[in-house]
């Protein structure tokens, strides 16, 4: 099986698919669609049975939704560091809390957090 690389963006209601590699174009109506269209044409270009073609598309976005869409991707990447950062900071201080001597109670009513976030935030140390 041969694989080909398979770039598709939108014009207007279309998707164009090009195959370099196969020196193929085609299109498809539909997104979900891309990927057996471009097999077809690769197969009927190539006069090779389709199942011998493999396809990997790659979509192109619009250079400013790209920028937009890595950049959220980035912001989320943060966020999910910062909040790993939070829990590791907040299992800290329920164990040292905890080691001198708070009880469980003590703790939800002094950080604002429920007895069972308590005991969680306790366990997970």
């Amino acid at each position: 099986m041969t694989s080909y690389r398979a770039t598709a963006h939108r014009e207007g209601r279309w998707w164009s698919i090009e195959i370099p590699t196969a020196g193929a174009v085609t299109q498809a109506r539909r997104v979900a669609d891309v990927e057996w269209m471009a097999r077809e044409c690769v197969a009927l270009t190539l006069d090779a049975p389709e199942s011998d073609v493999a396809i990997d598309v790659e979509f192109v976005l619009p250079d400013d939704a790209r920028t937009e869409w890595e950049a959220s991707r980035a912001l989320a990447e943060h966020a999910r560091q910062d909040a790993a950062e939070a829990a590791r900071l907040a299992r800290s201080v329920v164990t040292r809390m905890r080691a001198e001597g708070y009880t469980y109670a003590e703790m939800a009513s002094v950080l604002g957090l429920s007895a069972q976030r308590v005991h969680q935030l306790a366990n997970a140390s």
